[in-house]
């Protein structure tokens, strides 16, 4: 018997079962007015969130001693690999990614159950029945599906290692916030159901969802872009972001988590939007789950994605139940959904932020339409037709930048209505600045719409993020007498969420720009080199000098061939760039690409190579990818305004003064 199997395996029936005893113990404690089978089926989340880390513990255990008769260490580890690797090993298999997606969700549930539920007594025995029924389905497929803990017929003396696409640092990170970001959308998806199911759609609900959508929009955002830059960094092809399938996936529970997010501040002001609210939070956990499924079930070919096999069955059906449960709840409780109030004028902010989340919705579907085009293709014409990135650039595009308009417009407007000088002295700045930038660019040579429209709305959006800035801390200047760098700072304690929000306009306009002129200005060249012979592209001359091996001798690697190459422009040296291949001692037949980048705030020297042949002779593939470094300084901005908005602002510190002597107390 293998001890260390037996208790994984162990560790998540227990914790199976521990769910269960969740929602029976809710159901029956609301039911039956019992507050003792209350705490104890929340008590149950909490030792299912203790189990599944024990069970991962003991995973990750297995890995470290190279305990090759569990299957799951013996498909993805080797004696060779390094310890960080290890850890990368753990959810790269189909198994180990389910387990760490479900320990990561009993996290979450865990910590929803203690922070949250004792604050929501209207709902908190919906919410912990839902939790269960959640965990308890994925813990199915962990237990009877695809366990992590089955044992190998025979012990191998070695394993055979990570994929070789996957032996690389950044899968350290990428996949934990990834998968992270994907399982919180659950918490707001629990929250949500809960309101149905208690009746309570007002405010209250979206009070303690906004929290946890916030959380969840930033791991989401993060696990994305760490995905774009793993992908640049390590799959060769040039670019950051091809459409695939699985990404494609990974990002759909984001844009209907960021629409919730703008229109919740609707519902909060003007009691509208219920019923959208709700269908947002639903559907972004839907689409978390659709993620799973597709990267499981082999329905759409991706590098990403594992073999087919009976998981993605189970998953389908989960799916299709988390469907009918949305729809059901919504159809029960849809005469409590009705608005409040009605919009006062269509130039308003409420009305920008409606507009706002139809857009994302917009562009979810359209994206989702993209991902399922070869599925009914084939369903309806028996032809499997696959839409490439030319499709998703051509639709989305257009969209992306109406999301830059509504988000530029949408500042500026006041809520409820205005009078129209008001409208009139507020938009003529922008309006001015906005046809200024597209003259300046029209003139240094940018012709493509795309680009122009970008740049003219991120300058845009750019300048009345700092209007508001500058009215904010002016009027804390003429309050309290401080400077303007202090002034400008306190508004961050004063509304995190509104200037935390800022920043994340500001930088989701900076990747914009980034996206739309590398995507459109790229330059490519892709030649074949003997050594000493060059290239140019992009005004710079690239000389391949020479082949060069080393051998690592660790994760798997076998050998890596590298191509010396000097990069020069106007005469002057630049620097020495080495792209090559590795080879895999246990994958011989999939060698993986080494990408060579010479990054600075303007462009990046992308190269890498295809082959060589006896002689020496190199295929080199050239790419001058403009504003690059942008993508990622837009990046940090979007992470440090999705942080300042999500963290727990500080609450005002209550001083009790002692009552004047003689004074009678009430």
């Amino acid at each position: 018997m293998n001890v260390l199997a037996t208790l994984g395996a162990s560790a998540v029936l227990t914790a199976f079962a521990a769910s269960l005893f969740a929602v029976g113990a809710s159901v029956y404690g609301h039911r039956a007015g019992r507050p003792a089978a209350l705490l104890a089926g929340r008590r149950a989340l909490l030792a299912t969130a203790l189990l599944a880390t024990f069970a991962i513990g003991t995973l990750a255990y297995a890995l470290l001693v190279n305990d090759f008769s569990v299957a799951h260490v013996a498909s993805v580890s080797s004696r060779d690999m390094e310890p960080q690797m290890k850890w990368a090993a753990l959810y790269s298999g189909q198994p180990g990614s389910l387990l760490f997606w479900t320990w990561s969700m009993s996290l979450f549930m865990a910590a929803f159950v203690a922070v949250t539920v004792p604050k929501i007594p209207w709902g908190g025995a919906h919410a912990v029945a839902t939790c269960g029924v959640v965990l308890a389905s994925f813990l199915f497929a962990l237990a009877f599906l695809a366990s992590p803990f089955d044992v190998s017929p025979v012990t191998p003396d070695d394993g055979i290692g990570l994929n070789p696409l996957l032996v690389d640092p950044g899968m350290l990170v990428h996949p934990p916030f990834l998968l992270t970001g994907l399982v919180s959308t659950s918490i707001p998806f629990v929250l949500g159901a809960a309101a149905l199911m208690a009746g309570k759609v007002d405010g209250a609900w979206i009070r303690h969802a906004r929290s946890w959508a916030l959380l969840s929009f930033l791991v989401l955002g993060v696990g994305n872009l760490l995905g774009a830059w793993w992908a640049y960094t390590v799959l060769g092809w040039g670019g950051y972001w091809g459409w695939d399938p699985v990404e494609n996936s990974a990002i759909l529970p984001l844009f209907p988590m960021t629409a919730f997010l703008h229109a919740l501040l609707v519902q909060e002001r003007r009691g509208m939007l219920k019923l959208w609210n709700l269908v947002l939070v639903l559907a972004a956990f839907a689409l978390a789950v659709f993620g799973t499924f597709n990267v499981r079930s082999g329905l759409v070919a991706s590098v990403h994605s594992f073999a087919q096999s009976e998981v993605g069955p189970y998953f389908l059906v989960l799916l299709g139940l988390v469907i009918a449960a949305s729809v059901g709840l919504l159809a029960w409780r849809s005469p409590i959904l009705r608005a409040d109030a009605d919009l006062d004028s269509l130039a308003s902010r409420e009305s920008g932020l409606i507009v706002n989340s139809y857009i994302l919705v917009a562009i979810t579907l359209v994206v989702l339409g993209g991902t399922l085009f070869p599925v009914f293709s084939e369903l309806f014409q028996d032809v499997r037709i696959t839409v490439g990135p030319p499709f998703f650039n051509q639709v989305v595009g257009p969209l992306l930048i109406a999301l830059l308009a509504t988000l530029a417009v949408g500042t500026v407007l006041p809520w409820r209505q205005a009078a129209t000088s008001t409208l009139v002295r507020r938009l003529r700045g922008p309006a001015v600045l906005l046809l200024a930038t597209w003259v300046l660019f029209a003139a240094l040579g940018m012709r493509d719409p795309f680009a122009l429209a970008t740049v003219g709305l991120a300058a845009v959006i750019g300048f009345v993020t700092l209007r508001e800035f500058a009215i904010g801390a002016r009027g804390l200047r003429r309050a309290t007498g401080a400077g303007w760098p202090a002034a400008t700072a306190r508004l961050f304690s004063r509304d995190q969420r509104r200037y935390g929000g800022y920043l994340v306009h500001v930088g989701v306009a900076v990747i914009a720009v980034a996206v739309v002129v590398s995507t459109v200005y790229q330059e490519t060249a892709r030649v074949s080199l003997a050594p000493g012979e060059s290239v140019e592209a992009g005004g710079y001359t690239f000389t391949y000098e020479r082949l060069l091996q080393r051998s690592p001798g660790v994760n798997g690697i076998e050998t890596e061939v590298l191509a010396e190459v000097t990069v020069t422009r106007d005469g002057r040296q630049v620097g020495t760039l080495e792209p090559g291949r590795r080879f895999f001692e246990n994958f011989p037949s999939q060698p993986t690409g080494i990408v060579a980048l010479d990054g600075s705030l303007t462009r990046d020297l992308y190269l890498f190579i295809q082959g060589w042949d006896s002689n020496e002779v190199v295929e080199l593939q050239v790419f001058i990818n403009p504003l690059i470094a942008w993508l990622w300084i837009g990046g940090a901005i979007f992470v440090v305004g999705g942080i300042v908005a999500f963290w727990p602002q500080a609450q005002p510190a209550r001083v009790t003064a002692e009552a004047p002597e003689g004074a009678q107390r009430a």
